[in-house]
């Protein structure tokens, strides 16, 4: 589920970087696999100070807000997306959420949010 007005229906409020290619192609995908209670939000559409984040806080991350307002970022976020995907997704989900595979999606993360540029065609 794709807006830009939060829904108290929303259990969790994914909030990602709608200036960016790959992000957005990723959202798309992500939007026809996960539960209802997912809402994907582009960074642009909201304040930040509204979930006690700021501006900065989206240059890098990709932030799962839970519904008990508990702020996770980065791969831990992207962990707890794909747990919300279905069966086998689930499963990838939990693996890389535990050590030493949190360590490595943590790496991958950042190696790909740092060159995001070359993956999508209109990041910032």
């Amino acid at each position: 589920m794709r807006d830009s007005e939060p829904s108290k229906s929303i259990q969790n409020l994914v909030i990602y970087d709608g200036d960016c290619g790959l992000c957005q192609r990723l959202v798309a995908w992500a939007s026809e696999k996960i539960a209802e209670d997912f809402k994907f939000i582009d960074s642009e559409s909201i304040k930040p100070e509204d979930y006690g984040l700021n501006r900065k806080d989206f240059e890098k991350y990709v932030w799962l807000i839970q519904f008990d307002q508990k702020k996770i970022k980065g791969a831990f976020a992207i962990a707890e997306i794909l747990k919300g995907m279905g069966f086998w997704w689930m499963i990838l989900g939990s693996i890389i959420s535990i050590p030493p595979f949190s360590f490595a999606a943590g790496a991958v993360y950042s190696l790909v949010a740092k060159n995001r540029k070359r993956f999508g065609n209109s990041c910032s």
